[in-house]
């Protein structure tokens, strides 16, 4: 099986590049931000940010339990598939292919305020993880991802990456369907 490297300081700039896109996307306000698209996807744009900010979360929670290398979640002797590993590798996650684990489906009712709220936490989070970029390395301890199987920590933050700039894109989209120029948008941050 080849192996992956994602190299964890490049990693975290990556996500932390994400998160300022979050941020700009914000300044759109809630009303350029809570309608869906339809043709793009039956989540609003800001039902994408707040699943984003809820599985960031997740994500995490998972890394800071690798850089204490403790928590009921860690496992040794699981290996992700090379189908996994070529998607992380890759940078790009299939569309419509799998279903959000219901602890990050966004709410219904998803207001911006809330999700700011999220997102603020989580940028703190990534900040203190990212002060010490040595203990999220790559070991035999694993975390299973409800979908991709079993992940060590720096698969787990090159996922961050990935999945927050794969519903970053739809939001893109869909807000450029619904009349926003693309101009006017931040880029996505590159891999």
């Amino acid at each position: 099986m080849e192996t992956h490297r994602f190299p964890v300081r490049a990693e975290f700039e990556r996500w932390r590049q994400t998160h300022q896109l979050i941020d700009a996307l914000f300044e759109l306000g809630a009303p350029s931000l809570s309608h869906a698209a339809p043709s793009v996807s039956a989540w609003s744009p800001l039902a994408h940010l707040a699943h984003v900010e809820l599985a960031n979360e997740l994500c995490l929670r998972n890394l800071s339990s690798f850089a204490r290398r403790e928590g009921l979640l860690l496992q040794t002797g699981k290996m992700p598939s090379e189908d996994v590993l070529a998607i992380l590798a890759a940078g790009t996650l299939p569309r419509g292919t799998a279903k959000a684990p219901r602890m990050v489906v966004p709410p219904l009712d998803v207001e911006l305020d809330m999700v700011r709220s999220w997102h603020r936490d989580n940028v703190t989070t990534l900040a203190d993880l990212a002060r010490n970029p040595h203990l999220i390395e790559s070991s035999d301890l694993t975390i299973a991802h409800q979908v991709l199987g079993p992940l060590d920590a720096p698969q787990w933050l090159r996922f961050a990456v990935v999945h927050s700039r794969h519903h970053l894109a739809i939001a893109r989209e869909a807000l450029v369907a619904l009349g926003t120029k693309p101009g006017k948008l931040p880029p996505l941050p590159a891999l």
